[in-house]
């Protein structure tokens, strides 16, 4: 498989009020993802890679890129519609999915040296242990805040929005609720089906219809 970078988009925030300010060198940065950004040189350029695609597939995602840029310039939202738009142009980039527990992954992919690997991680389940006794314990609130943080931790991982969905519904936000519902939904599989995951879907799905 020929891995090669296609994709590198300079933003030049020559369009806000310190336009008229001196150009600084931030040096140089770089960080590694399926796509990577970087700053780097003056006028505060910000270069995005994306490695494992071919030409068609990166000038598709250029085209889409400007169309956000044109709007908005946020790096980590920029990032998080690259993942997205990623996946839907090279379905052979890396996956992680997890069990209902969160403390089994299984990430598949093209890796270093392979054109597919399976890595699977072993850990423990304190997180769901603790969204448990959140629940158990009626604190929505804490158990909303710590939802969400694993929802933005670990994405893959929809347990965090079975429990999300009950915070939401307890703190009296149907509507919310719903979303978390329908986003598990919309992604769940067997890994799911296990305990607490099957109660709690049954139970949302009972109170929201």
């Amino acid at each position: 498989m020929t891995r090669m970078c296609v994709l590198c988009v300079l933003l030049m925030l020559t369009a806000f009020p310190c336009r008229s300010q001196k150009p600084t060198t931030t040096g140089d940065a770089a960080t590694t993802g399926p796509c990577s950004p970087a700053v780097t040189g003056s006028n505060n350029q910000f270069s995005i890679n994306c490695q494992g695609i071919g030409k068609e597939q990166g000038a598709k995602m250029l085209g889409i890129l400007n169309k956000i840029l044109a709007n908005q310039l946020d790096p980590e939202a920029v990032m998080a519609k690259l993942d997205e738009i990623l996946k839907a142009v090279n379905p052979n980039a890396r996956a992680t999915t997890y069990t209902c527990s969160g403390n089994q992954s299984r990430s598949a992919g093209p890796g270093k040296n392979a054109g597919f690997e399976v890595n699977v991680t072993v850990g423990d389940d304190s997180v769901l242990q603790e969204m448990i006794r959140l629940n158990n314990s009626k604190l929505y609130s804490d158990l909303l805040k710590l939802s969400l943080s694993q929802i933005q931790a670990r994405p893959e991982w929809l347990t965090s929005r079975l429990f999300a969905g009950m915070a939401y519904l307890n703190l009296g936000d149907r509507v919310k609720a719903k979303d978390m519902l329908k986003e598990f939904d919309s992604k769940t599989g067997p890994a799911y089906e296990s305990e607490p995951c099957h109660q709690i879907s049954t139970r949302l799905h009972t109170v929201l219809q």
